[in-house]
């Protein structure tokens, strides 16, 4: 085997063996090689499109995916990913490369069966017709083609309707761009000094807006970038939630659940100093390895407190603005974390609010009177947004939403910030702001 598919198949191992996608592309070292680009198409494209791949394999296996041991179904979806999708493979490549993969593992009769299945994927037409009709049966389209879970597609066709759910479903299986938001530096400035290493775009995206993000070039390693430039890797989503919190210059910011640090290092740069809480250490030390890299850059004036702890009570007696980023099913970063839609469930999100009402009552008693609770997700699903704020505002009646003035054209009629992946082109979040009355 090459050893860029080396890589992907043991990412992909770790995946299926239940490891988070971005954690095993993390560990793998795969980041640091020089097909980096190539190695995350196949490993993230496969996880993405697995139930696209798993309806053509279908076809052409007698035996059900699920059935076979885990090595075999790995080299499979590989296979079909690169045959399907990945056009600058030649498909006798795939099939051959595959059949290898396996035989480390499989043995004789697994090489023979993937290379029977993958022979005749590569052979058979695959257009539309092999899917379900979009208008006739949206959901069989939108599991199969779509990539996403029955369950959710379901509930998503509630929600949206066929035609938004559709159009959040291709939304969500398109290579999402990255974006460096500058903290400390003059966004033209920064745009400028990437743009000359070839690492990203001549402008900011929109600076007329006040919006910062800098798009970084396809297949850049965003640790080049923060090399040369004081910042963070940010969706403008998560951005927008800075902006939308807007802590008072020179205030204090608890930030409860703080890891992996982008919200907490952006919101630095205007507050007089951030805790950053996190319930995990090993989450924690990347809050304080991207605090580490803005002082690298000579960024000394904000001040910003690592420290574990729980939300449920907060490390700060009290502090201006109070932040609970919190836990959540993610539906809004499925672009951006393929492998969330296979691991979530129904009762996953249950579980979910459950948590998420214990956390925003705990951090409401480091809310002074004239306070401000600021509760965020990146998640779509209403029960995890409005209807937990609303829960909140029933429990705690001297709080009231306060829309403010960051982030205005993506307010509802509510006043939360309420970004959508397949109308804003970013990922989702939500946001409220609470402020304390009495």
């Amino acid at each position: 085997m090459t050893p860029g598919r080396i890589l992907a198949a043991s990412i992909l191992a770790e995946v299926e063996s239940g490891r988070r996608l971005d954690v095993a592309w993390e560990e793998s070292g795969a980041a640091a090689s020089p097909e980096r680009a190539w190695i995350r198409t196949l490993a993230y494209g496969t996880v993405r499109l697995r139930g696209r791949i798993d309806h053509l394999l279908s076809r052409f296996s007698n035996r059900r995916l699920r059935e076979l041991d885990p090595p075999v179904r790995t080299a499979l979806r590989m296979g079909a990913f690169q045959i399907t999708e990945m056009g600058g493979v030649p498909d006798y490549a795939a099939v051959s490369e595959s059949v290898r993969q396996v035989r480390a593992t499989g043995g004789r009769a697994a090489a023979g069966l993937v290379n029977a299945v993958l022979r005749r994927l590569a052979r058979a037409p695959r257009g539309p017709d092999v899917f379900p009709d979009p208008e006739t049966d949206p959901e069989g389209y939108l599991t199969t083609w779509g990539s996403h879970p029955g369950w959710l597609v379901r509930r998503w066709v509630r929600a949206f309707g066929p035609g938004g759910a559709r159009a959040l479903v291709e939304a969500n299986n398109r290579e999402p761009e990255i974006f460096l938001w500058p903290i400390g530096a003059d966004a033209r400035d920064a745009a400028t000094v990437l743009a000359a290493a070839g690492l990203g775009a001549a402008a900011p995206q929109s600076c007329a807006r006040g919006d910062r993000w800098i798009r970084l070039r396809p297949g850049t390693n965003p640790a080049a970038a923060l090399e040369l430039v004081p910042g963070t890797i940010q969706d403008p989503a998560a951005s927008l939630v800075v902006r939308y919190c807007a802590p008072e210059p020179g205030s204090l910011v608890a930030d409860l659940c703080a890891a992996p640090g982008g919200k907490a290092l952006a919101l630095s740069e205007t507050a007089g100093g951030v805790v950053a809480g996190d319930l995990s250490q090993r989450r924690l030390a990347r809050v304080a390895e991207g605090w580490r890299g803005l002082k690298a850059h000579g960024l000394e004036r904000a001040r910003l407190w690592p420290v574990v702890a729980d939300a449920r009570f907060p490390p700060v007696r009290e502090a201006d603005t109070v932040l609970v980023d919190s836990p959540c099913s993610g539906t809004g970063t499925f672009r951006r974390h393929p492998d969330g839609r296979w691991r979530l469930t129904p009762e996953t999100i249950r579980t979910l609010v459950r948590v998420q009402s214990a956390l925003l009552d705990g951090a409401a008693s480091a809310v002074p009177r004239g306070g401000l609770l600021v509760y965020a997700t990146c998640t779509l699903e209403p029960e995890e947004n409005w209807c937990q704020v609303e829960s909140f505002l029933a429990r705690h009646p001297g709080f009231r939403v306060e829309p403010g003035a960051g982030a205005k054209p993506c307010l509802d009629e509510r006043g939360c910030l309420a970004v959508l992946p397949h109308e804003s082109g970013f990922d989702g979040a939500f946001a409220a702001r609470l402020r304390r009355v009495d």
